[in-house]
């Protein structure tokens, strides 16, 4: 499995990361098809992939937008 780890941030100017795991058939959970990446913010919560740089965090319903470090 790999991982990359990238910046974020809300509305309201906040940061966070967002992780992107790969892995294989054995890595897939919650319905994830094997081969596609999951994103998930560092305290674990789910994050669902917008377009290239939005993204959508699935328990709270805020979407935040990936910035240059």
């Amino acid at each position: 499995m790999s991982t990359h780890v990238f910046t974020a941030q809300d509305a309201e100017g906040r940061r966070c990361r967002i992780e992107v795991h790969r892995g294989n058939a054995g890595d897939a959970t919650h319905g994830d098809a094997p081969d596609m990446p999951r994103y998930v913010l560092e305290d674990g919560s789910r994050v669902r992939r917008i377009d290239n740089d939005t993204f959508l965090v699935v328990g709270t319903g805020a979407y935040v937008s990936r910035v240059i470090d």
